[in-house]
Order: structure tokens, then C-alpha cells, then sequence
């Protein structure tokens, strides 16, 4: 590597970790970010353009615009989003101090959402994607920015108009940004294997228990855009490099968006150094566990959205696997050795596919996985390993979400009933 490229990791290392204090106040923050497909009574996608109105009529929510378009209302405590497609609205809750917290804000916007589709006549789904409507440029919201990552990716960029995803943001400081970047997103699998619940799309089965992500996989497959990268690193440096060998999508000038060629290296090499072209381009990277820069956190990215009974679920792992990572590192070594990341990747293809059928790494995996949890999240004292629940159910039946809506479907109950 030339000397220049090596300058220039340091300094994007540097301003990167500028908002990730050295040092957390306890307790350390959560916040949240929901999408939740909408349909109507035959479980085609429904328009959340009409949702608007109904969910400002107390007239407390700041309208966002992009132009004449409306893309979302923000509030003090949450704010809706139009998201990639049409059909899918996306609740981001602010940053809370426990799961506690984040339940109660997050249910007060939830429960306008789901007041605003009775009035409607139609139904907001705890589900991972729209089970009938396919992703199509007709399912895509008209922001700038998604037509041209649509002409630079190509179809596969339209998986992201019907996906409904479940995105956690954990709070970390500097010393362990790194561990925490490596632990969560070689966890994947088990995040995946716990939390899959999209098994159904295009009015069928799609042969992956989380379609999400198997067909969001199919992005750059071979730079590892999505789900885990492509390695762990050793310091914040590796990752820029990861990152930086990447293919440069899309670059943003006066509120203007262009087609790019080459790595976001040549962009460097061609523009000298732009450490807020950098952050656009790594926006675009959905690696499972995302460091972000902007809020100092951990941005968890690989669950389906949850049937709306355990929509805490995410939440409650998250958080744990953050809490537990220095005893989840030393154990993962332990248990996997120095292949640790091959044999996950792999695992990860399996669960994506069988969910909790898939055959684990070592017996007990996921069982361990969540006794660290259970025990990271006991260490702060506030009771919320209660959110938990679901999940050791989940692994006590070996089914997730995803297995139990193949059954229904299997015995002739459409994903849109259920």
C-alpha cells in the first residue's frame, strides 16, 4: 500500500472515532430504527404516503420534505420515515437508557401507526418483507439517491423496496469499538437464526427462512456489501481499508447524486482526501454489525422486523451481545480458534436458510450466546433481560418466526392472516 493510502486511513480513522466518546456515562444509550411492511386486506403493499395526515392530526410533528415529497414527521421522542418502498414505514425511536425506555416511546409511536391503518383499512405487519407485493421500481419512493443506486446496482437494489428490517443502535466507546465491531457481526448467524421472519415473499415460499437477507446477499456478493464483511480487523485503520477497497456507488455534490467507477480509493486518489464523501460512501455498506460515526454507536442491521407480541426481541440481543462481548471473544477463540470466521460465514448460510434447524458450529452455540447475554444484560441492573423471553423460546422449539409462519402457510393461513 502506497504511503498516501496509508495517510489517508489514519486520518479517516481519526475523524471517524471524533464522536465516540473515550469513555461511556452509564447507562449506555439504545435507539432503535423499525420498519414495518403495510398491506391491505389481500396483503398487497399499501401506500404510507396516506398515513401522513393521520399520524400529525394532534399537529406536533415537524413535516420533513424532500421537495413536494413528504418523507417523513419528526417529533421529539420518534419520527416516521418513508423508506425505500412505498409500502414499508419506518418508526425511529430516540436514544433511551434501558429496553424499558425504548418499549414505552416506541409503542406510543406504534400505536399511532396502528390507529392511522384501522382508519385506513389496512394492516401493518410484524414481518420481515412484503409477503406479496415484489420489490419494482413501481414499490420504490421517488428520493433521488434510490434511482441512481438503482442504475449503478441494478435489480438486485430493489430488494430494498419490500424488505422491513428491525436496526438497533448501541452506544460504545473507543477501547472496545473494535471488539465490538468483530463479536457482532461474527454473531450474524445467531441474530439471524433467533430472529428470521421472512420466509414468504412474492406471494410464496422463498426457500430462505430470512429472505432478507438471502436476497439482499445477493448485493456485490464478493466484496461482502452485506451481512458479515469480508474479515475481522485488528484496529479502526483495517476497517477503512475495508471499506475504501470497496466500489465508490454514488457520490452526493449540492444536493446533486452521481454514478461512480472504481474504489472509493481512486475517488481519493482523483479528489484528494473528503472525509464527508467517505461517509456517504460507507452509508451505503450494510455490513451486519455498522459503526457509525455520527452517534457513536453500533448499528445492528441483519433481523427481520418481529411479530408485534415479541417486537422486543431484537432490542434485548442486541444490547446483550454488546454488553457480553469481551466474554463472547474470549469463548469464541476458545471454542472456534483461528477459522472462527469461516465457520460462521458458513453457519450463516445454513440459518439464513433452515433458521434453528441449521446444524451449529458446536452443540449449545446459541444457548451459550444467550446465557452471555442473559448475564450482560443482568450487569446493569434494570430487569431487562426480561426481553429475552421470547428468544429462549425460540431456541427451545429450535423455531423461529420465520419456521412457525411456514407451518401456517403450509396448513393454508396466508402471512397477511396470521
Amino acid at each position: 500500500m502506497s504511503q498516501q493510502r496509508k495517510e489517508w486511513l489514519t486520518q479517516l480513522a481519526n475523524d471517524f472515532i471524533q464522536n465516540v466518546p473515550e469513555q461511556l456515562a452509564a447507562p449506555r444509550k439504545i435507539g432503535r430504527e423499525a420498519e414495518y411492511p403495510v398491506v391491505d386486506a389481500d396483503g398487497n403493499a399499501a401506500n404510507v404516503q396516506e398515513f401522513w395526515p393521520l399520524l400529525n392530526e394532534a399537529n406536533d410533528l415537524k413535516v420533513l420534505r424532500e421537495g413536494d415529497l413528504v418523507v417523513g414527521l419528526e417529533g421529539n421522542d420518534f419520527t416516521y420515515s418513508l423508506e425505500v418502498g412505498w409500502g414499508t414505514i419506518e418508526l425511529i425511536t430516540r436514544p433511551c437508557k434501558t429496553l424499558h425506555e425504548i418499549e414505552e416511546v416506541h409503542q406510543a409511536g406504534l400505536s399511532r401507526i396502528h390507529r392511522a391503518a384501522d382508519s385506513l383499512g389496512v394492516q401493518v405487519l410484524g414481518y420481515g418483507i412484503q409477503p406479496k407485493t415484489p420489490g419494482s421500481l413501481e414499490l420504490m419512493s421517488p428520493k433521488k439517491r434510490y434511482r441512481v443506486l438503482y442504475d449503478v446496482i441494478g435489480p438486485t437494489w430493489l430488494h430494498f423496496t419490500s424488505t422491513a428490517s428491525d436496526q438497533i443502535h448501541v452506544e460504545v466507546d473507543r477501547s472496545e469499538i473494535v471488539d465490538v465491531h468483530n463479536v457482532c457481526n461474527l454473531l450474524t448467524p445467531v441474530m439471524v437464526g433467533l430472529c428470521a421472519n421472512s420466509p414468504i415473499a412474492g406471494g410464496s415460499p422463498t426457500g430462505f427462512c430470512s429472505s432478507r437477507e438471502g436476497l439482499m446477499s445477493e448485493i456485490y456478493t464478493h466484496e461482502c456489501r452485506h451481512g458479515m464483511p469480508v474479515g475481522p480487523i485488528g484496529s479502526l485503520e483495517d476497517w477503512m481499508e475495508q471499506l475504501c477497497n470497496q466500489r465508490h456507488l454514488m457520490h452526493r455534490e449540492n444536493g446533486e447524486y452521481s454514478i461512480r467507477e472504481g474504489t472509493f480509493f481512486n475517488f481519493l486518489e482523483e479528489h484528494g482526501y473528503d472525509f464527508d464523501a467517505f461517509l456517504f460512501h460507507e452509508h451505503y455498506i450494510w455490513n451486519s454489525a455498522r459503526l457509525r460515526s455520527a452517534h457513536g454507536t453500533v448499528e445492528f442491521r441483519s433481523a427481520c422486523q418481529q411479530p408485534h407480541d415479541e417486537h422486543m426481541a431484537v432490542a434485548a440481543l442486541s444490547l446483550g451481545l454488546v454488553m457480553a462481548t469481551q466474554p463472547l471473544l474470549q469463548w469464541l477463540n476458545n471454542t472456534l480458534g483461528p477459522d472462527c470466521w469461516g465457520q460462521l460465514m458458513e453457519y450463516g448460510h445454513r440459518v439464513m436458510k433452515e433458521g434453528l434447524a441449521a446444524k451449529e458450529p458446536v452443540e449449545g452455540f446459541i444457548q451459550t450466546v444467550l446465557n452471555h447475554c442473559e448475564e450482560g444484560l443482568k450487569e446493569r441492573g434494570f430487569g431487562e433481560e426480561v426481553f429475552l423471553s421470547s428468544l429462549w423460546s425460540r431456541w427451545e422449539s429450535k423455531q423461529n418466526p420465520a419456521q412457525k409462519k411456514l407451518q401456517a402457510w403450509n396448513n393454508g393461513v396466508q402471512v397477511w392472516e396470521s
